[in-house]
């Protein structure tokens, strides 16, 4: 394999782990709003503590016995923030590697 091969090679693989961390990402922000605005949506009516949240999307409600219903858990939010910041390293190192490449195309 030639030198270009590989790296063309790498670049496809970075693309491949943006769309898929893109894709992970945009769609538990979707079923977080889906979570909150449409199985939830009846929970302000019989919540006295109704607890809201826009990013991720959630509407939780605290009962007086200390149980929550509605609330996202920490493996769900995990996921969500870890699956942005994979997606941001990947665009940069998109970025980074498609730039250092037209450099060194672009040189004599």
């Amino acid at each position: 394999m030639t030198r270009l091969s590989v790296v063309d090679a790498q670049v496809n693989r970075l693309w491949g782990a943006l769309c898929a961390c893109a894709g992970i990402f945009l769609f538990l922000w979707v079923l977080s709003w889906f979570k909150a605005s449409i199985l939830h949506e009846d929970l302000q009516n019989r919540c006295g503590d109704l607890h809201r949240a826009s990013f991720p999307f959630e509407k939780s409600c605290t009962y007086e016995d200390g149980a929550v219903e509605g609330a996202n858990s920490l493996l769900f939010e995990g996921v969500f923030f870890g699956s942005l910041a994979a997606t941001v390293v990947c665009l940069g190192l998109v970025v980074t590697v498609e730039v250092g490449r037209r450099k060194a195309a672009s040189r004599p």
